[in-house]
């Protein structure tokens, strides 16, 4: 919610700096996300009147004009070349002369056009950083053309009424009533403790025949047309609106049209109650009828588009045809033209799931919708109106009929909430005194009655979301401050000691090793778009695809529960690669959602750990990246205790690259893969092929953990180290040796150590030599070559055994 800072100042005295101003409102609950000064990246714009144009003799579309500033302190009259089609002798246009800003960071210097000096630019609206939309007399193509009576010299910020400071708020859906200046006028009222103006509309009137006389209005579905008032105004005037109210709207982030629809978005942000305008002239029969459509009932919306309804959609009828969506968007056969003499003001209340339901179902959010959504106040209504029939009067614009047509079927019942000053003040750790609170809530309006040895609060109806005894101790504790409630632990948990479980432990363990590893840890959302299983090469029997549907997702591209953490990863790895970052290592620790067979049981979800790590300057034939991303498995691994772990290639995978990944084995059970991504899966997620990706049970790395560490003292006696190197075909992995090794080696055997892998010309066509240096020592005293002879020559015969290595 954008608010003006002159606008809120009608409201209430706002005599601090706006930055202290802010961070108050921010601590009393109103939170402030952005600062806007309006008009900020513009300096040294002035107007000039071109004086003279003559055509650059090098150019065919550029000329040289002289252009008088109106004083000497700005350049006088200065020298600009200029390239605009709609330049004239005598035209008053913006300027910016040398060293000033625009918007995009540009800054204005003098230069040489094609051997012509040039002292400046003359500019557009767009190089302001308007559109020609906002302003009378912009266009679209060429240099904004100011009026004739336009005084030059002057700062086109003052000339514009820019400069002023406008404030955005973040606000929850349960506070309806700041989404509106005034209610947000009131917060900053009750936060800097000055007084409220509130809203209170005048309306003269006229001796025209009275609205209520001229239309009627039935509301055939109460239970969603709550209220609903609309009076009549003639003899229009449809013309831009004044300048003040142009510059407000524009600052609140509408764009000014005409007196009329200015009118009802200018109630609409002031209020926080959303307006419309029928052409008196098109509603058949004089006659409003408020109603549910009947099924296939079809309204051309003010956007254009033919709509088909259905029978849940609230419309605004007269008796021959739908002329609105209720709380959404009107209809062309009722728009205010610059021919209309007479419209219906409308200002109604309806109900807020009825209103969010359509919207929906025809793909159609407005600003009156998102507000008619968080549920308005009936009794604003009316206010509303008349508030809108007060500006008419005050921009002469119209004549306001006597009478208000007010149908009101549904009135809410006031909500009552017993407290007492004691509890509040247990409930809050405070001793804040009887009156201080009363006087809070009557500042928020709320009616305080004192009733057998409690308190009373009757909220105002413009505050919905006060229910219950916490609600009450909530607005009197953002008021008091809750910086100035002091810190205490829960009642009787003094001596409660806190701490993270073993589980939560191991997992922040497992979260520092892989960022010493290099690794940055992301954090994303649970749900994705059902187009990413596509992506990844899923068959359509695969169980993955087997996805948890949202009721109510947020888009398509987040319509479904993840059943894997592949998508997630290569969309960051694709993100990271399109922004130019050549080298990235990334980790997430998440959940993945698993549909259980039985439908009236809530899914699995398994804890996984999924990284990916890519080079974009790797080799094609390397494996830099795969041998990282395993060793930090290995550290990973090492540092959690758990030392029976594996990688065996993995045959098929429908997303890693074939003949590049492997199976992870834990403990003798299956805990994950790593490998290269399918080069097809890396262009359809536009990431590098080089990406290695791995994913870990982690709930299975938690529960082999362990804490556990034994120690080997310092050997006493040498060992004897022999070095092994065998030719073996080239597609035989290596931990096939080391298996050999572990079983072969003997009680001697204390470590091996891969030092050499080659392949070459000398060695043959698809083979390779694999060296290995082995360590071989007794704790009980020194070895001889005779020791490990029988060892060594069962690991040789076993190697060309099964494996067909042969000695190099």
């Amino acid at each position: 919610m954008k608010a003006p800072l002159e606008w809120l100042k009608d409201f209430t005295e706002i005599d601090i700096p706006t930055h202290d101003f802010c961070e108050r409102m921010t601590i009393s609950g109103s939170k402030v996300e952005a600062i806007i000064t309006n008009g900020e990246e513009i300096s040294n714009v002035f107007t000039g009147r071109v004086l003279t144009r003559v055509p650059h003799p090098d150019s065919d579309h550029l000329q040289i004009l002289t252009v008088d500033m109106g004083s000497e302190e700005l350049g006088g009259t200065l020298q600009i070349v200029c390239g605009a089609p709609n330049v004239t002798e005598g035209m008053i246009c913006p300027v910016a002369i040398p060293g000033a800003t625009l918007p995009g960071g540009h800054t204005i210097k003098r230069g040489v056009l094609r051997s012509v000096e040039s002292a400046g630019m003359c500019c557009s609206i767009q190089e302001l950083g308007f559109a020609a939309a906002d302003f009378e007399g912009a266009s679209d193509n060429g240099l904004w053309h100011l009026p004739d009576t336009a005084e030059i010299g002057v700062d086109i910020k003052k000339y514009l009424g820019i400069g002023g400071q406008t404030i955005d708020f973040e606000i929850t859906s349960n506070r309806p009533d700041c989404f509106s200046i005034e209610g947000l006028g009131r917060e900053a009222a009750i936060t800097l403790e000055k007084p409220f103006h509130a809203i209170c509309p005048k309306v003269e009137g006229s001796k025209m025949t009275p609205s209520p006389e001229i239309v009627k209005v039935d509301i055939s579905s109460p239970e969603l047309c709550f209220r609903y008032c609309a009076r009549i105004v003639s003899n229009l005037k449809i013309e831009p609106s004044p300048d003040w109210m142009q510059r407000r709207l524009r600052d609140a982030g509408m764009r000014p049209i005409n007196t009329i629809v200015d009118i009802t978005n200018y109630v609409c942000l002031e209020l926080g109650q959303p307006m419309h305008a029928f052409d008196l002239d098109y509603l058949s029969g004089n006659h409003i009828i408020v109603r549910t459509a009947t099924e296939g009932e079809t309204i051309k919306t003010l956007d254009g588009v033919d709509r088909i309804l259905d029978s849940q959609a609230l419309v605004i009828a007269d008796e021959e045809k739908v002329c609105a969506i209720a709380g959404i968007m009107g209809g062309e056969n009722s728009e205010v033209l610059p021919t209309t003499s007479a419209i219906l003001f409308e200002s109604a209340v309806f109900d807020a799931v009825s209103v969010r339901k359509t919207a929906v179902r025809n793909g159609l959010r407005t600003e009156a919708s998102s507000r008619y959504e968080k549920g308005l106040d009936p009794q604003n209504a009316l206010r509303a109106l008349e508030r809108a029939c007060e500006l008419v009067e005050l921009l002469q614009c119209g004549t306001v009929h006597p009478g208000v047509i007010d149908s009101y079927p549904t009135k809410k019942p006031a909500v009552s909430i017993s407290f007492t000053t004691a509890k509040i003040n247990a409930f809050l750790g405070t001793a804040i005194s009887q009156e201080y609170m009363v006087d809070i809530l009557e500042r928020l309006e709320c009616r305080v009655d004192p009733a057998e040895g409690e308190l009373v609060c009757v909220p105002p109806s413009f505050r919905p979301d006060l229910e219950c005894f916490a609600d009450i101790a909530e607005e009197i504790a953002r008021f008091y401050g809750y910086n100035n409630i002091e810190p205490t632990l829960l009642s009787g948990k003094e001596t409660t000691p806190g701490g993270r479980t073993q589980n939560q432990k191991t997992l922040e363990k497992m979260k520092d090793v892989l960022v010493a590893q290099g690794y940055f840890e992301a954090i994303t959302y649970s749900f994705e778009s059902p187009k990413d299983l596509d992506r990844l090469g899923l068959a359509a029997d695969d169980s993955l695809r087997r996805q948890i549907v949202i009721s109510n997702p947020l888009g398509e591209d987040y319509s479904v529960m993840r059943t894997s953490m592949a998508p997630t990863m290569l969309r960051i790895a694709s993100t990271n690669s399109n922004r130019s970052v050549d080298k990235a290592s990334v980790f997430e620790i998440a959940f993945v959602y698993l549909p259980s067979l039985d439908p009236g049981q809530l899914p699995n979800e398994k804890r996984v750990l999924s990284a990916f790590s890519y080079d974009s300057n790797e080799k094609e034939d390397a494996a830099d990246s795969f041998f990282a991303a395993k060793g930090a498995i290995v550290e990973l691994c090492a540092h959690l205790g758990i030392k029976s772990f594996s990688f065996e290639p993995l045959s098929t995978s429908p997303y890693l690259h074939p003949g590049r990944a492997a199976t992870i084995t834990i403990n003798g059970r299956f805990a994950g893969t790593i490998g290269y991504v399918h080069p097809r899966v890396a262009e359809q997620f536009e990431c590098p092929n080089s990406v290695v990706l791995f994913e870990l049970d982690a709930d299975l790395l938690l529960n082999a953990a362990t804490s556990k560490r034994t120690s080997t003292p310092l050997p006493r006696y040498p060992g004897i180290a022999r070095d092994l190197a065998v030719i073996m075909d080239k597609d035989i992995p290596v931990g096939k040796i080391e298996k050999i090794l572990k079983r072969k080696g003997g009680k001697y055997l204390e470590s091996y150590e891969l030092f050499d892998v080659y392949t070459g010309k000398q060695i043959g066509e698809n083979q390779k030599s694999v060296a290995y240096s082995l360590l071989f020592r007794s704790p009980n005293g020194t070895l001889k070559d005779s020791d490990i002879q029988g060892p060594f020559g069962e690991i040789l015969e076993t190697l060309e055994k099964e494996l067909g290595a042969q000695l190099r």
